[in-house]
């Protein structure tokens, strides 16, 4: 799977971390497919634990199931949200551009890449609102866990 470019810190313990990512996530169009802890997390100083999300885009998927049945699995994004500190989360995202092109061949590329780009919208607002705070960014949410 591809790495997505967005890999960034915001202010929040990862249990809030999660529920506004789903939040976000929903608002544009996931659905959550689940959410794990990733064999071998162990829990931090802080409490926290590592916590695993697989989503996928509901239209994205729903045309890209007519193109190939077998889409299933190929068309999930990952999201990893790993302690960071005291209370604070990185986040990491994955999507599913390369596999897809990988099982499905040309057939799936557009679908894969429309996903992408709704994943990252969504990740990219989640970064913008919460990201810690610099001193010349006044923009940006003091994250109250």
């Amino acid at each position: 799977m591809e790495a997505l470019p967005v890999r960034f810190t915001i202010e929040l313990p990862v249990e809030r971390a999660c529920a506004l990512l789903r939040k976000e996530l929903e608002r544009e169009g996931f659905v959550i497919a689940g959410v794990v802890q990733p064999e071998g997390s162990e829990r931090d100083e802080t409490g926290q634990t590592s916590l695993a999300m697989y989503a996928y885009h509901a239209p994205t998927m729903e045309s890209a199931s007519r193109a190939d049945r077998r889409v299933g699995l190929y068309m999930l994004c990952a999201i990893t949200i790993r302690p960071y500190g005291q209370g604070a989360a990185e986040l990491q995202g994955v999507s599913p551009t390369q596999l897809a092109g990988v099982w499905g061949g040309r057939r799936l590329e557009q679908y894969a890449v429309a996903q992408r780009q709704h994943f990252e919208r969504a990740l990219s607002r989640l970064e913008f609102d919460y990201a810690p705070a610099e001193s010349n960014a006044p923009l940006r949410r003091r994250a109250h866990g």
